[in-house]
């Protein structure tokens, strides 16, 4: 059987992240998230890939040619996005009247899962991998009979769901779903409708149900809990060219230390992280909160970074990263600090599409730093900052706004405001700085 792979998406939704690069291509442990799914589809047994492509499109080609991990690759392209129906339209004629499995290029899930949909594809004309999820509103969600599907609907009003159990994001079709999906008007639900009229059709349509990881690259910090799932899911490593002094801590497990990296004298590197090839982690820095560090990057003297991805060839100075994403060819300078934390202990809201701002749904989320930028000495990112490719934010600017692409913050001025403190405080505490003001009060009287 074949498989599709979709790829062509422009990733607006984690700008500024895949401005330089197709979303699939950012690296997590080393390697790019579509590696990842091109991997788990060859070890399924998928001995031809079509990889539908648009953006930058041969940033992937020139990574993957014309094989990789086994499996043959073909490569169609979507010239411009226009939904999942019209790139699987792009790559009928590579499916060539096959069953055949689609799956997203940034998509996430654990091994074996493409073996199970494989398996269960032999005996119908369409199987939906699914999972149970609390958030139905956000899904679509399957209305079923055992694993008989017999509707889809799509992000249901809450309590009035069919099921908790939500269509994830790999498909095996029949290749009939083309002449489906041509005869559906084409919209933003094309491919859904299309699916549905499989349904009323009478169409072997089937659910594998599946309760294992998944996770999707659709937003800039989905990259952290992808990264935690790939860390945990490592074996300890220490390759025999790394040099790892001993006056060094490494600690923990799943940790990898890579081909001809450096640990100096009084580091910590607690795992799970992975410090990538030719990576130098200097002295008294310490690596910790599952963090991956990409290759021939340096962590220069007495640098914190936590639970934050660092790109490649990237270079800190006594500087605290912490929940940040950092894309490659960074430079932070002496003391750049990503702040990471509100006051008020609330969830971090970032800017997505210039619509508003989007909760995080954490509230420890640091800097957003695409490819190529750099920082000035104590340079201070205020949380879930985002800064595009090839900007610059000068030494001792506090940046509490994001910086778009090729753009320079400068400090020209500095003006001091104090407000009155408005963040709430526990009662407890509320009552005892009254008590301590009052007498305070007494004693100035």
């Amino acid at each position: 059987m074949k498989a599709v792979i979709l790829a062509a998406g422009t990733g607006k939704r984690v700008y500024p992240l895949a401005v330089n690069k197709p979303k699939p291509m950012f690296k997590l442990l080393g390697k790019p998230l579509m590696e990842y799914v091109v991997q788990e589809l060859a070890e399924a047994g998928i001995n031809e890939i079509i990889c539908v492509v648009g953006h930058n499109s041969q940033q992937i080609k020139d990574y993957f040619g014309s094989q990789s991990h086994g499996a043959k690759i073909a490569y169609a392209t979507q010239e411009e996005a226009r939904g999942m129906a019209d790139a699987l339209l792009c790559a009928e004629k590579l499916v060539n009247n096959s069953k055949f499995l689609v799956v997203n290029a940034d998509d996430v899930f654990e091994p074996g899962l493409a073996k199970k949909m494989l398996e269960k594809a032999d005996e119908c004309d369409v199987v939906f991998a699914s999972q149970p999820v609390e958030e139905t509103w956000k899904f679509g969600i399957l209305d079923l009979e055992g694993d008989r599907v017999k509707k889809i609907v799509e992000k249901p009003d809450k309590g009035k769901e069919p099921s908790n159990n939500a269509v994830i994001g790999l498909y095996a079709l029949h290749p009939d779903v083309f002449d489906y999906i041509r005869k559906t008007p084409a919209s933003d639900a094309q491919y859904e409708e299309a699916m549905q009229k499989m349904i009323l059709d009478g169409r072997k349509v089937r659910a594998l149900f599946y309760e294992g990881f998944f996770g999707s690259y659709k937003l800039p910090w989905d990259l952290l809990r992808l990264n935690d799932y790939f860390l945990e899911s490592q074996d300890s490593f220490i390759a025999k060219s790394a040099r790892v002094s001993e006056r060094a801590v490494v600690k923990g497990e799943n940790v990898f230390i890579g081909e001809n990296a450096r640990i100096f004298e009084h580091a910590v590197v607690e795992g799970p992280c992975f410090i990538g090839n030719n990576a130098i982690i200097g002295n008294n820095c310490l690596i910790r909160g599952r963090t991956s560090i990409g290759a021939g990057s340096v962590m220069g003297y007495s640098t914190e970074v936590k639970h934050s991805v660092i790109g490649e060839n990237c270079w800190t100075h006594s500087s605290y990263v912490g929940d940040s994403i950092v894309g490659d060819n960074c430079s932070l300078g002496a003391g750049t600090i990503t702040a990471n934390y509100r006051f008020d202990e609330e969830n971090i809201c970032v800017d997505v599409l210039g619509k508003g701002r989007m909760d995080s749904g954490t509230n420890k989320l640091g800097a957003i730093i695409a490819d190529n930028c750099k920082t000035g000495s104590n340079a201070t990112l205020m949380p879930g900052v985002k800064i595009g490719p090839h900007s610059i934010v000068g030494g001792g600017v506090l940046l509490y706004a994001d910086l778009e692409p090729n753009k320079i913050a400068f400090q020209s001025k500095q003006v001091l405001e104090i407000k009155d403190n408005k963040i709430a405080l526990q009662p407890e505490k509320a009552r005892k700085l009254k008590e301590n003001l009052d007498k305070y009060a007494r004693i100035k009287a």
